[in-house]
């Protein structure tokens, strides 16, 4: 018999007694688990360029601050990120 047979026929006896078969057999969660941190990431590096040019046009500081709140966007997505990645490691 061919492979695909075999996985056919393994599938029919395993929802024969019960068991869950995933319709897929690649394991996408790793995808959503990246896609979360990243977007983590860019959000607070956003943010923070947001910030300072909210400040540089509005109170006229230089752009110095913008790149201090970049900057500090950054660390805050970084600080993001691993704080989820370490709750991922836990469950």
């Amino acid at each position: 018999m061919s492979l695909k047979l075999h996985e056919l026929r393994d599938k029919i006896q395993s929802l024969k007694k019960g068991k869950k078969v995933s319709a897929s057999p690649k394991n996408t969660q790793g995808y959503s688990i990246a896609l979360v941190m990243m977007t983590d990431l860019v959000a607070c590096v956003l943010v923070g360029l947001g910030l300072g040019i909210f400040f540089q046009k509005f109170f006229y500081t230089s752009i110095l601050l913008t790149a201090i709140l970049t900057l500090l966007g950054g660390i805050a997505g970084l600080y993001t990120v691993i704080r989820f990645a370490m709750e991922q490691d836990k469950k």
